[in-house]
């Protein structure tokens, strides 16, 4: 076969961009690294300057940089912003590349374990030392910040975010945005529901109604002594 009959592909699978330059962009460019099947062409950053350096990775540029990442067959992004409190930034920058013609990737650091009859939805990611049980299922935009376990027959909903050290028994459902705090544990059965904050520590052992702050360390349902009714 001659070199001008080979197949022409309009991208290139091995190359990825990082949206976002923050703390949480370190890790993830780290875990990129530490796969090898990806080369990391730089950042994206609407507030970081053009050219400067996240360890060791290049600043390209702002959003208005998808449309020549695109046209020079860049497919594949790796969204980094956390949206910790507000869901809504990390959900909006998975509209703009959806809308751009930008995929993103699952990305398991290969510490973690994920089970063979677990499944991970596009743009899932999985930091060091994470375990995703079996039947297990995590939605759209989900982070697994490290050395989480999701438990098995859960389900977690699009973009919610557990962060470093939460546990979640078997059987929960994490309704979509919610997110549960560090060291956070989640008894089994539970439902979480959308947009709820589970903060640092607290232990869930009831269903959580939409939109609902748990404090950090506390338990929820508290309960009234002597009369043993929820509050």
């Amino acid at each position: 076969m001659t070199q001008e009959n080979y197949p022409k592909f309009d991208f290139d699978p091995t190359k990825v961009v990082v949206y976002g330059g923050g703390g949480l962009s370190k890790m993830i460019i780290e875990t990129v690294r530490v796969l090898g099947t990806y080369q990391i062409l730089g950042v994206i950053d609407d507030n970081m300057e053009k050219g400067s350096d996240v360890i060791g990775s290049p600043v390209l540029g702002g959003v208005d940089v998808l449309p020549k990442l695109k046209k020079d067959g860049v497919r594949l992004v790796v969204n980094s912003v956390g949206g910790i409190g507000n869901y809504k930034l990390r959900l909006d920058i998975f509209n703009t590349l959806a809308e751009e013609g930008f995929v993103c990737p699952v990305i398991v650091h290969p510490t973690a374990h994920i089970d063979p009859s677990a499944r991970l939805d596009p743009g899932v990611l999985v930091l060091a030392q994470s375990y995703i049980s079996g039947n297990a299922v995590v939605g759209m935009g989900t982070l697994i910040n490290n050395s989480v376990v999701v438990s098995h027959d859960c389900v977690l909903g699009v973009c919610t975010n557990l962060s470093p050290g939460a546990k979640i028994a078997g059987d929960v459902i994490i309704d979509d945005y919610a997110q549960i705090g560090m060291n956070a544990t989640v008894n089994i059965g539970v439902r979480v529901g959308k947009e709820c904050l589970i903060g640092n520590g607290a232990t869930i052992k009831k269903d959580v109604p939409p939109k609902t702050r748990v404090y950090a360390g506390a338990i929820w349902p508290k309960y009234i002594p002597n009369n043993n009714k929820a509050i």
